[in-house]
C-alpha cells in the first residue's frame, strides 16, 4: 500500500520498501530523492518535516508543554489538542503540497506528466487523510469531556481513532468521513499550482520506478519514445512500400 504525506517544503510517497521526496527548490526546480525504507530514509522524512515546522506551530507546543508541567493535575490532554490542531491551522503552502497530494492519489489513471491536467480536475479529498483521525479525536473529546474530563476524554478519543475505522466502520463512513471532506475541502487543503502538482507527481513516479527522476529526464524519455515510434513506423511504411513493388515486378 502507498501512503503520503505533505509537510510545509514538499510531499512524501512511501511503501514497505521505499520513501520517495519531493520538493520545490528556492530556484523553481523540484528535487526528488528516493531512499529505502530503512534508518537513513525515516532519518532524512524525520528531518523534513519536523525540522521544517512553522515558528507559531513549535512556540505553541513549547508554552503548552511548560504550562502543562506547572499545573497540578498535569492536564496532558491540552498538548494533544495543540497536536491534533495544527491540522486546522497549516501553513498555506502545506495546504498546496496536501491538495497536489491528494490529487494524485485520487486520480485514477496511470500516473504520468502527461497525465498533468486530468489529475488537475481530480478530487482533492481523499478517503484515508489524516484529517479522519483529527475530526475523530475531537468528536469523541468533546462528547467525552463532560463525564470523563480532559484527561478521560483526551484518552476516549485516541482511542477512537484506533479503533473506529477498524471495528465501527459504519460510524466512520457515514459520520466521520463526511465531516472530514468538508474540511479537507475548506480547511487542510487549496487548490495546488502546477508546480506543487508536478512535484507530488514526480514524487509518486519515483516511488513506483524506484529511482529518483525528474522533468527533464521524463521528457527526454518521451521525446525518446516519440522517436522510436517515428522510426518504427517509418520502417514499416517502407516494408510496406517494397512488398508492393515486389508484387508489381512480380
Amino acid at each position: 500500500m502507498i501512503r503520503g504525506m505533505s509537510y510545509p517544503k514538499g510531499v512524501f510517497y512511501m511503501d514497505r520498501e521505499h520513501i520517495a521526496h519531493a520538493t520545490i527548490t528556492k530556484d523553481g526546480n523540484i528535487a526528488t530523492t528516493l531512499l529505502p525504507f530503512g534508518t537513513e530514509g525515516l532519518w532524512f522524512f524525520i528531518k523534513r518535516t519536523c525540522f521544517t515546522l512553522p515558528i507559531y506551530f513549535i512556540v505553541g507546543l513549547i508554552f503548552t508543554t511548560l504550562w502543562i508541567w506547572k499545573q497540578p493535575g498535569f492536564p496532558f490532554y491540552f498538548l494533544l489538542l495543540v497536536g491534533f490542531g495544527y491540522h486546522f491551522v497549516f501553513p498555506y503552502p502545506l495546504k498546496q503540497y496536501h491538495g497536489a497530494e491528494h490529487k494524485v492519489f485520487s486520480y485514477q489513471g496511470k500516473k504520468t506528466m502527461e497525465a498533468l491536467e486530468a489529475v488537475r480536475s481530480s478530487n482533492i479529498v481523499n478517503r484515508n487523510c489524516s484529517t479522519n483521525n483529527v475530526i475523530t479525536f475531537y468528536l469523541l473529546f468533546l462528547l467525552g469531556y463532560y463525564p470523563l474530563g480532559g484527561n478521560g476524554a483526551a484518552c476516549l478519543g485516541l482511542i477512537g481513532v484506533w479503533a473506529i475505522p477498524r471495528f465501527l466502520k459504519p460510524i466512520d463512513q457515514k459520520i466521520i468521513f463526511p465531516i472530514s471532506a468538508y474540511f479537507q475541502r475548506h480547511v487542510t487543503t487549496v487548490e495546488p499550482e502546477t508546480r506543487h502538482l508536478k512535484a507530488a507527481l514526480l514524487s509518486y513516479i519515483s516511488l513506483n520506478r524506484k529511482e529518483a527522476v525528474n522533468e527533464e529526464m521524463l521528457l527526454e524519455e518521451q521525446r525518446m519514445d516519440k522517436e522510436k515510434l517515428r522510426l518504427q513506423k517509418l520502417h514499416e511504411e517502407r516494408e510496406r512500400i517494397l512488398k508492393e513493388t515486389e508484387y508489381l515486378e512480380i
